[in-house]
């Protein structure tokens, strides 16, 4: 038979408790104001759901062919979507980032008007739509705050876009693909605003009167220890062109959900 705790024993139990909760908040409030661990590589497996907000075409950008709207023939979604990234710190400094993040989406619809591309009519009605828009990005970032709460860096990327579009109806099949090297500006911060959270903004992006590349993310994070953290957050991309080849827009918002696993020295 268990006995019943007497009032005394439960009084010193509470103590015990009180006690403890002090330490263990008197801990957590000093590892606040300690600075970050040193930087380590760590990779970053993100996925999540992506809508369609714009998605416009005309190619090549001249007569006979005309703008249409891959969104209206595909749908706004949800479509799967992913990245994988790579970073490694030089120094605590200097750090290199390495991404990989393809975007796929091949459905089939209905045009409600007759499109002409790539110089081929396709007339109203099912239609097939394949869209691809593959990013795989080298960053340099140089770090400029770094303290107890906040770490901000920022620096230039490569990337390099493997993009296409594919349109095919009744046997017919035209597409148009393009691989080009972009050059970005990146910028990042993360604030450490409580013990184990984090919230990030991770932005690279570039804007010319030709077109613009935009790809920014906010997402709060929780470390589970010191190898493991968990977020989730909200992603903008955000782009395309308007030159004599082709008239390209294209915006997608994403929700996405990410583990980072650190890999400490």
């Amino acid at each position: 038979m268990h006995s019943i705790p007497t009032l005394p024993t439960l009084a010193r139990a509470f103590r015990l408790a009180a006690t403890g909760a002090a330490l263990a908040l008197s801990a957590s409030r000093a590892g606040a104001d300690e600075p970050p661990s040193e930087p380590a590589p760590a990779l970053t497996l993100e996925g999540g759901a992506a809508w369609q907000l714009r998605n416009t075409a005309r190619v090549p950008n001249e007569a006979p062919n005309t703008r249409f709207e891959i969104d209206q023939i595909t749908g706004d979604g949800p479509f799967a979507t992913g990245r994988v990234v790579l970073d490694w710190p030089l120094s605590a400094k200097h750090r290199l980032r390495f991404i990989v993040a393809p975007l796929s989406i091949d459905e089939r619809g209905n045009s409600d008007q007759p499109i002409v591309f790539q110089d081929t009519p396709f007339a109203p009605g099912p239609i097939e739509v394949q869209y691809r828009f593959d990013s795989y990005r080298a960053s340099y970032r140089y770090v400029f705050v770094d303290d107890a709460r906040w770490t901000w860096s920022g620096g230039v990327t490569l990337n390099v876009r493997d993009a296409e579009i594919e349109l095919r109806q009744d046997g017919v099949r035209r597409n148009r693909s393009n691989t080009g090297l972009v050059p970005l500006l990146a910028l990042e911060g993360e604030w450490r605003f409580a013990p184990g959270w984090r919230a990030i903004l991770d932005f690279e992006g570039l804007g010319a009167p030709q077109g613009r590349a935009i790809d920014a993310a906010l997402k709060l994070g929780y470390e589970v220890n010191s190898t493991i953290t968990l977020y989730g957050g909200y992603r903008i991309l955000d782009g395309g062109a308007d030159n004599d080849d082709l008239y390209t827009f294209a915006r997608f918002d994403q929700a996405v959900l990410g583990l980072t696993w650190r890999f400490v020295r």
